[in-house]
C-alpha cells in the first residue's frame, strides 16, 4: 500500500494507476481552502545557507557533478522536507552523488547510467516524451515549484548519458567483478543488469541488430560457468547473441533457427545447445554450437515438436527436450546425436496425430542424482516426474495456473515453480516429491526464477504485460519488466524492483 503524505510522494509519487485521481482531488481540496500553498511551503523550506551556483556545462566540456549537476539539485531540491539535509523523503536523498546512486528504499535505482530513458529522477523532471515517459503534470519535480529550465534538464540527461560519473570519472557500480543478475526484457530488445549487492539495477543492455520495427526479443539467457560470457536466444530473430558478460560488450551473434528458445551450457563452458520452439513445425531441431566461436557445430534433427527446454543430464551424456505440441520428452545420446528415448507426457493416453496438446511440457530440471527428471506443463497445472531409468512418468505434483521456467535450489533439495497465470510461486520438495510452500500475492505474470550461488537468494522475473508498475509510462506504450528478490530460508520477499519490460529469462553470476 502506498501512503499520501504531506509531502505527496516528493520524488516518487503514489502508482499513478490506482491513486493519481485521488492525489489530484486531495491537491485540488487544498488548492480550494487556501491550504496548498501552506502545505508546500512548510514542507520545503529553502536552506539559508545559500546554495551554490548553477553552471551549464559547454557542449563539449567534461561535465564534473559537483560543478554542473549537484548545484541543480542543490538550488531546486533543497530545504527541510525534501531531498537534502539528511531529509530522504521516500527514500530519496540528493545531497551526493553516493546517496543519489544509492537509489531509494523502495523501488531502486533512480538513476541507471547510460539509460536516460530509463532512469526514475529524469521521467520526473523531463516533460518530453520522445526522451522518456513522463509523469503528469501535477506529479513533475520539483513539486509544488517551477519546472526547472530546460537547459538545467538537458544537463542532467547529457551527464546521464555519459554515464553519471562522479568527479573522478567513475561510474556506479562498474567494477567487473561485481556479481551480476541478468534479466531478459523480451518487449525492451535489452538485458536488465542488476547488481547482487545493491540489488540496484545497474545498466541496461542493448541487444539485436534493428533498430525501430518488431522486437528481436531476447527470451531466454545463460551465463558462461566462469561468469565471464552471457549468452542471449532472441526467440524472434532466430539469434544467439554472446557478450561480456563484465564489460557488457557485445562479441558475436549467430543465427539458430526460427525461434530460439532456451539455451544450455555444458560445465566447462565449451559447448551449447539451443531449443528451436517453432510452432509451424517446419524445424523440429535442436543445435549444438561452439561457445568460443559462436558457430554451429551440429544439427540434431527430428528431436520433437516444438522443443522449447533443453537440460543437460548431470553426467553431460544426454540432452532432454521438453516439446511443447508433442506432448512428450525426447532423450537424446550425445554420442552419436540421436534421439535414444520419447517419454510421453501422458504415458497412458498417447497423443493422437494433429491433436492439440494437453499438456505442453515446457521446462525441465533434473534430481541431482540424475534419476528423476521434472517438467512443467503449461496448460495444465502440474509438474510430472519421469523416472529416467524405466522413461515412465511417476508422479503428478499440483501447481498454479501456468507454469513456466521453474528451478533447482543449487542443493538440490526444492524446485520452484513460478506460475505465471496464477501469480504465485510453487516450491517443492525433491525427495517427497510434494508441495511445501506457495507464495501468493505476487505481480503479473512470473516467469522464471534463478538462484545466488550460495541458495540463499532467489530472483523472480515477472513479465507484466498487463501494466502494473510504480513509475512514469507516459508516453510509453511498454509497461516495465518486475524482478521479486526472496530470501530462500524463510521464503520472504526482501524487495521488488522495475527493470525492462516483459521480463522473461534469467541468469545469476556467482
Amino acid at each position: 500500500m502506498h501512503r499520501f503524505t504531506l509531502s505527496v510522494r516528493a520524488l516518487f509519487p503514489v502508482n499513478r494507476m490506482r491513486t493519481s485521481l485521488n492525489l489530484r482531488s486531495l491537491l485540488h481540496a487544498a488548492a480550494a481552502s487556501g491550504l496548498l500553498a501552506g502545505l508546500f511551503l512548510s514542507g520545503c523550506k529553502s536552506d539559508p545557507t545559500g546554495p551554490p551556483p548553477v553552471v551549464i556545462p559547454g557542449p563539449t566540456e567534461t561535465i564534473i557533478y559537483s560543478k554542473h549537476i549537484q548545484p541543480i539539485f542543490s538550488n531546486s531540491c533543497g530545504g527541510t522536507g525534501c531531498h537534502l539535509n539528511n531529509d530522504n523523503i521516500n527514500g530519496v536523498r540528493l545531497d551526493s552523488w553516493e546517496h543519489l546512486m544509492a537509489g531509494a528504499a523502495d523501488y531502486g535505482a533512480e538513476i541507471v547510467p547510460y539509460s536516460v530513458a530509463k532512469s526514475h529522477l529524469f521521467q520526473h523532471i523531463n516533460s518530453d516524451t520522445t526522451l522518456s515517459p513522463v509523469v503528469e503534470p501535477i506529479q513533475r519535480m520539483p513539486l509544488a515549484r517551477s519546472p526547472l529550465p530546460q537547459e538545467q534538464v538537458d544537463a542532467i540527461r547529457r551527464w546521464i548519458a555519459e554515464g553519471a560519473k562522479n568527479d573522478n570519472g567513475e561510474v556506479a557500480l562498474g567494477a567487473a567483478d561485481r556479481p551480476r543478475v541478468y534479466v531478459a526484457a523480451q518487449a525492451d530488445d535489452a538485458v536488465t543488469v542488476i547488481d547482487q549487492a545493491t540489488q540496484l539495477v545497474a545498466r541496461y543492455i542493448p541487444v539485436g541488430s534493428i533498430t525501430g520495427g518488431a522486437p528481436e526479443s531476447p527470451h531466454n539467457l545463460v551465463l558462461s560457468p566462469d561468469g565471464n560470457y552471457l549468452y542471449v536466444n532472441l526467440i524472434v530473430a532466430g539469434m544467439v547473441e554472446k557478450y561480456d558478460a563484465h564489460t557488457f560488450a557485445k562479441l558475436g551473434s549467430v543465427r539458430v533457427g526460427l525461434s530460439p528458445a532456451q539455451i544450455a551450457i555444458t560445465h566447462d563452458g565449451s559447448t551449447l545447445y539451443v531449443s528451436n520452439f517453432d510452432q509451424t513445425l517446419a524445424q523440429t531441431f535442436v543445435m549444438r554450437l561452439n561457445a568460443a566461436t559462436l558457430t554451429v557445430t551440429d544439427t540434431i534433427f527430428d528431436v520433437g515438436l516444438a522443443p522449447h527446454g533443453v537440460t543437460l543430464s548431470p553426467d553431460e551424456k544426454f540432452l532432454y527436450t521438453t516439446n511443447a505440441l508433442g506432448d512428450d520428452i525426447s532423450e537424446i545420446d550425445l554420442s552419436t546425436l540421436q534421439v535414444k528415448r520419447h517419454f510421453l507426457a501422458t504415458p497412458d493416453s498417447p497423443l493422437p496425430p494433429s491433436t492439440k496438446p494437453l499438456l505442453q511440457p515446457y521446462q525441465s530440471v533434473i534430481s541431482h542424482d540424475g534419476r528423476y527428471l521434472f517438467f512443467s506443463c503449461r496448460v495444465h497445472s502440474q509438474v510430472r516426474v519421469v523416472d529416467l531409468t524405466t522413461g515412465r512418468v511417476i508422479d503428478s505434483i499440483a501447481v498454479g495456473t501456468t507454469p513456466l521456467v521453474l528451478n533447482m535450489t543449487p542443493d538440490g533439495r526444492e524446485i520452484w515453480v513460478p506460475n505465471q497465470a496464477a501469480a504465485s510461486l510453487t516450491v517443492i520438495d525433491v525427495a517427497s516429491r510434494s508441495v511445501v510452500a506457495t507464495i501468493t500475492d505476487l505481480k503479473q505474470q512470473p516467469h522464471a526464477v534463478a538462484f545466488s550461488a550460495d541458495g540463499k537468494t532467489a530472483f523472480l522475473s515477472c513479465e507484466n504485460q498487463n501494466g502494473n508498475q510504480h513509475h512514469a509510462t507516459i508516453g510509453s506504450s511498454l509497461a516495465p519488466g518486475l524482478v521479486y528478490v526472496i530470501d530462500v530460508a524463510t521464503r520472504r520477499v526482501i524487495r521488488f524492483m522495475e527493470v525492462g519490460s516483459f521480463a522473461a529469462g534469467i541468469a545469476v553470476a556467482g
